[in-house]
C-alpha cells in the first residue's frame, strides 16, 4: 500500500492500514526512540503508545509534514512525558542500558559513539539522534521539536562539542 492510502484508511480505522503502518515504522521510531531513552523497556512502552496515540489523531494529520516527522513527533512527546511521569528530570540521573544496537556492535567507531551518547542528556541525544544519526534536515527536526531552525541549529552545535568533549575525556583513541 501506499503512505496515501495507508493514512486515509487509517483514517477510517482500517485494521488492515494499521497493521501495514505498524509494520512499516515500528523499527524506525523503536530505534529513535532507543537512541534517546537507553532503555529497553521505557522504549517498548513508549514505541506501544506512540502508535495508540498515532492512530488517535490520524484525523488530525493534515499532510503538511512527512508522516515520519509526524510519527517522530509524537514518538518524542510521549517518550518526554514518560520522562515526566517517572520523574526523571535529566537521564544521566537514571540508570541507562548496556544494551547496544546490533548496527553499533561491529563498528568500533560506533560504539565510540554509544559511550559517548550515553553521557550526554535527554535533550542532546535527541538532537543527536535525529539529525546526525537518523538524517533529519534541519528543517525537519525543528518541526518535529517544534523549534525554530537556528535553535536547532545551536542545540546541535552544543551537543555535539559535549558529546567531543565527552568521547575525548573516555580516552578512547588510546585504545584503537
Amino acid at each position: 500500500m501506499e503512505e496515501k492510502e495507508i493514512i486515509e484508511r487509517l483514517k477510517k480505522g482500517d485494521i488492515t492500514a494499521k497493521e501495514c503502518f505498524v509494520r512499516e515504522y515500528q523499527n524506525l521510531i523503536f530505534n529513535a526512540i532507543f537512541q534517546v531513552s537507553r532503555d529497553r523497556v521505557i522504549t517498548e512502552d513508549v514505541l506501544q503508545e506512540t502508535f495508540l496515540r498515532a492512530f488517535k489523531y490520524i484525523k488530525g494529520f493534515k499532510g503538511e509534514a512527512n508522516i515520519t516527522t509526524w510519527l517522530y513527533r509524537i514518538a518524542m512527546n510521549t517518550l518526554k512525558d514518560e520522562f515526566k511521569k517517572r520523574k526523571a528530570v535529566n537521564m544521566l540521573d537514571n540508570p541507562i542500558s548496556e544494551d547496544i544496537p546490533i548496527e553499533y556492535s561491529f563498528d568500533e567507531k560506533k560504539k565510540i559513539i554509544w559511550e559517548g551518547l550515553k553521557r550526554l542528556s535527554e535533550n542532546e541525544r535527541e538532537i543527536i539522534t535525529l539529525v546526525d544519526i537518523r538524517g533529519f534536515s534541519y528543517e525537519e527536526t525543528a518541526k518535529m521539536l517544534d523549534v525554530l531552525v537556528g535553535t536547532v541549529r545551536s542545540r546541535l552545535a552544543r551537543s555535539r562539542e559535549h558529546l567531543r568533549d565527552e568521547i575525548l575525556k573516555m580516552d578512547f583513541f588510546d585504545k584503537i
